[in-house]
């Protein structure tokens, strides 16, 4: 072999080891290239229809709960004027009994004035009681009317969340059966040329994002720097001005408060990673299967957190993190408008709820579109 096929050689294995991976060589670029996008549109559109299900769910739950609390109060209704209508009942029965409210009868057939007016005062009562007890049974009759009204309004909103579920499980199955038509178009090599191309993305936004982090560390330091010479500088020129004062033993001082609690945050990481493995089921929270959002939840009612059920209503919880500034526990979302969350565990990764596919995973923090962090813990 002579040296310049050696150096061909060598320049080729070198470009192996920088790039980490061996490219195929019959790749279909424009394939390849269509094939990147048409998944990244179906990917986004799934965990978009994804969110839709949980939370469609989620109301569907809280309908369910709703439906059980109206109708135990419509039955306990029901019973109630049931029993006022058979009281109202016997006083009628009584009415009859003693011959009605007549006055002029009772006046006959009274042996005395006394009796007489015993007997008006008897009828009176019974006339007062009948009337109060109808105007009351009137009033009760109203609330069961309600009742059966709200239980209707409650069982047809949730009759219309559970056929957008239906409608929805079946949205996202297609996307599934989109992508995986996608992926059956292209050949093998192409297919290898796609994992490359995802992994050289993460790649790059790692390193962008690692570069933002040293950025934003040397604008602090600077910052701080800055800020303590200043600082310095007005103490020397306030000295000859201030008069002497006792001093203070630093002991005294009250210790700064840490910004967070990051043992929560790491026990909700450890919650949420010794569910790794387990299956993605809609409308779950734990604790064996779990949505994304369910899992996060999940993971945050173990350290006495409770966090909306949907990814959207997340990520107005707590406070705004910057991608460099992100510490194990954080709440990342994904996609505009958010349809997507996992947890950040530290060395640009996440645990989230992927999918029905992959369940509970271990992933790249930039294995999809970042849109914000949210701290909780």
């Amino acid at each position: 072999m002579n040296i310049s096929v050696r150096r061909a050689m060598a320049v080729a294995v070198a470009t192996v080891l920088v790039s980490g991976s061996v490219l195929p060589a019959h790749a279909d670029p424009d394939a390849v290239a269509e094939a990147k996008a048409a998944l990244e549109r179906i990917q986004q559109q799934a965990s978009a229809i994804d969110q839709e299900i949980i939370e469609a769910s989620d109301r569907a739950a809280q309908g369910q709960a709703e439906l059980a609390e109206v109708t135990s109060d419509l039955e306990q209704q029901e019973a109630l004027v049931a029993s006022m209508s058979e009281d109202l009942g016997e006083i009628a029965v009584v009415q009859l009994q003693s011959g009605g409210f007549d006055i002029t009868a009772q006046l006959l057939t009274s042996d005395s004035e006394s009796s007489f007016l015993s007997g008006l005062a008897t009828i009176q009562n019974e006339a007062n009681r009948s009337n109060s007890t109808l105007q009351v049974l009137q009033l009760e009759q109203s609330q069961v009317d309600a009742l059966r009204a709200e239980a209707d309004r409650t069982q047809a909103a949730l009759q219309a969340d559970l056929e957008a579920k239906k409608e929805l499980a079946l949205e996202f199955e297609a996307k599934e059966a989109e992508a995986e038509a996608v992926h059956e178009r292209l050949s093998a090599e192409e297919r290898e040329r796609l994992r490359q191309l995802e992994i050289q993305r993460q790649r790059e936004q790692d390193e962008a994002d690692r570069l933002a982090r040293i950025a934003a560390e040397e604008a602090a330091e600077r910052e701080a720097a800055e800020a303590t010479a200043a600082g310095a500088n007005n103490a020397e020129d306030a000295e000859d001005d201030r008069p002497a004062a006792p001093s203070i033993a630093a002991a005294d001082e009250p210790a700064a408060s840490p910004a967070g609690n990051s043992s929560r945050g790491q026990s909700a990481v450890s919650a949420a990673t010794a569910k790794v493995g387990s299956s993605y089921v809609w409308g779950t929270s734990g604790p064996s299967t779990f949505d994304c959002s369910g899992l996060t939840s999940y993971a945050y009612r173990q350290v006495g957190i409770s966090l909306p059920r949907s990814s959207r209503a997340q990520f107005a919880m707590g406070t705004k993190v910057a991608k460099s500034d992100l510490q194990p526990g954080d709440l990342v979302f994904y996609y505009s408008p958010v349809s997507h969350v996992g947890i950040y565990i530290g060395n640009g990764q996440i645990v989230d709820a992927a999918n029905p596919r992959s369940g509970v995973r271990i992933t790249s923090l930039n294995s999809m579109p970042f849109s914000g962090a949210r701290r909780v813990g």
